[in-house]
């Protein structure tokens, strides 16, 4: 069987220019735009626009890069559709539309004359043979031919790397993203619900905006920014995973998306998968990448054998913990949590432990950092 190809450009800024040339290239080491995307077809161009933030955050995928993107397509005559599903509350259009303008993503889709869309219908995928279940997708993934994933480079605190797989987890639209993190809590159970979206979903290409990523306690507003200076696309967004957990100096089977990809003899899950192209995967690893704190513990866990590491997950806990200095009650929190064990009582978010699933889409969610980390001693003494 022929290798996955997945390429790496070095790419130092988001000036137009060297952007421009750095995306050609990232596709024309792999076959150029035209092997994976027809011309005059229809496309939807998936971004990462988690949240209301600013480009300079490096929380969303910088509009400049998406700009890049559009006008490869716009070469070949495509009909272009560009939108996401942020980590709002709900499908309520206001929100949704802050999201839009705090990432420059309605003045690129403005600039650049593209439908600017979002997900407010919704259809039903055939559930994978062995799959978590059903979930619902944004109708435009139905009726657009392909899908043109544009991912952010960013660590993830409860999947710890965020990249190609993960990034199709906002093509489900609203608040079933909410039931998706209840029903599928546990994070070995929560990659193979996004390793079935990628089976239905099927994206052509994924270039990946890894310029300035994100490192620690990501993929919001309590990871830290990195300059990474690199892009990285493919066809396929497992091999394009395992790539990016090689470059922050990660195992991949330690990443859980990667592990279950494993299990289900997927190709791209291993390096010995992978044909890399332009730079080498040497010269690209990111050296002191900090991966996030709850990444650790996990990990050594994942690797004992069943027997010890099921008598110790027990004892191996993080909840979240409101900072009460920081919070400012927006809220958003409270709106976001699928086991609605967060209230606002007498103007201090309280939070109900013995309900809480420790999904940290709360943490996800905070606008001003302002949501921690509980540890249990075990946590503690395995992240030394």
């Amino acid at each position: 069987m022929s290798k996955l190809q997945v390429s790496i450009v070095k790419c130092k800024s988001y000036q137009p220019e060297e952007l421009a040339e750095k995306i050609k290239e990232s596709l024309r080491l792999i076959g150029g735009i035209e092997k994976f995307i027809r011309p005059g077809a229809k496309v939807l161009v998936k971004p990462n626009l988690l949240m209301a933030a600013s480009p300079a955050a490096a929380i969303t995928t910088h509009p400049e890069f998406v700009r890049q993107v559009l006008r490869l397509l716009k070469g070949i005559n495509c009909k272009i559709y560009l939108g996401d599903g942020p980590s709002v509350f709900g499908s309520q259009m206001e929100n949704i539309v802050k999201v839009y303008e705090e990432t420059g993503i309605r003045k690129i889709a403005e600039e650049e004359a593209v439908e600017l869309v979002t997900f407010d219908k919704r259809y039903m995928p055939a559930s994978p043979a062995g799959g978590e279940g059903y979930f619902p997708l944004a109708q435009f993934v139905k009726d657009c031919d392909y899908i043109l994933n544009i991912p952010k480079f960013k660590t993830h605190e409860y999947m710890i790397l965020t990249g190609a797989v993960k990034n199709l987890f906002g093509l489900i639209p609203g608040t079933f993203k909410l039931e998706c993190h209840k029903n599928f809590h546990q994070p070995e159970r929560f990659a193979g619900m996004l390793l079935d979206v990628y089976a239905a979903v099927k994206p052509a290409l994924s270039i990946v905006d890894g310029i300035t990523g994100m490192e620690g306690n990501g993929p919001a507003t309590s990871g830290t920014k990195r300059d990474i200076g690199l892009i990285v696309a493919g066809s396929n967004p497992v091999a394009i995973d395992t790539v990016l957990a090689a470059i922050m100096n990660a195992r991949p089977e330690n990443i859980y998306t990667i592990k279950e990809a494993l299990k289900r003899n997927l190709p791209g899950a291993s390096l010995n998968d992978v044909d890399i192209l332009g730079e080498s995967l040497k010269n690209a690893v990111v050296r002191g990448f900090k991966l996030p704190e709850m990444s650790l513990p996990r990990a050594i866990l994942n690797n004992l054998p069943p027997f010890a590491a099921n008598l110790l997950k027990k004892w191996l806990t993080f909840v979240p913990k409101i900072d009460t200095d920081i919070c400012q009650l927006c809220d958003a929190c409270v709106n976001n949590c699928p086991q609605k064990t967060m209230s606002n009582k007498n103007g201090k978010i309280m939070i109900d432990y013995s309900e809480c699933i420790s999904c940290f889409c709360c943490r996800e969610v905070c606008p001003y950092a302002a949501i921690g980390i509980k540890k249990s001693f075990l946590a503690r003494l395995l992240g030394k």
